[in-house]
């Protein structure tokens, strides 16, 4: 009936989810906790700042400035052109050997039936798109002189 094979890949997939899960609620409570403790210590330092002068004063030096900027929202950070590129190209390769991967499963697997087929030729095509998507965006980024701008500011 199952194939042993698709049976420990599915035994697999579901310890490597489990465990994603785990590391990502662990992950976000660090960050959390964190997070916490540095604005407890942020409005403990600031609730010392009781004029102008004294904000001044605490900006003038090297290590103030580097609290008042620590302290500032963090925003999204820009995506610049070279880091979606080398995303794109990432994941074009991954996807692609991912492909590459599941036609070697289907072969060696005896069930016509099995879905490796329809996956990897799936996989390879959505990591071809990207690989071409990923060249496309470097010659137009080129073209427009993004890559150039970004190396120098």
């Amino acid at each position: 009936m199952f194939n042993p094979l698709w049976e420990t890949m599915q035994d697999a997939i579901i310890g490597a989810t489990w465990a994603w899960i785990v590391w990502v609620l662990f992950s976000t409570l660090r960050r959390y906790l964190i997070a916490k403790a540095r604005a407890g210590l942020h409005e403990t330092v600031l609730a010392r700042i009781d004029s102008a002068q004294s904000l001044l004063t605490l900006a003038s030096s090297d290590a103030g400035r580097h609290f008042l900027e620590s302290i500032a929202i963090e925003e999204a950070p820009h995506e610049t052109p070279f880091g979606r590129i080398l995303f794109g190209l990432q994941a074009g390769v991954v996807l692609f050997f991912f492909g590459v991967a599941m036609l070697v499963v289907h072969h060696h697997v005896s069930d016509p039936q099995s879905g490796f087929m329809i996956f990897g030729t799936g996989a390879i095509g959505l990591g071809i798109g990207f690989l071409v998507a990923a060249a496309a965006s470097l010659a137009v980024s080129r073209r427009l002189g993004l890559l150039s701008r970004e190396r120098n500011g």
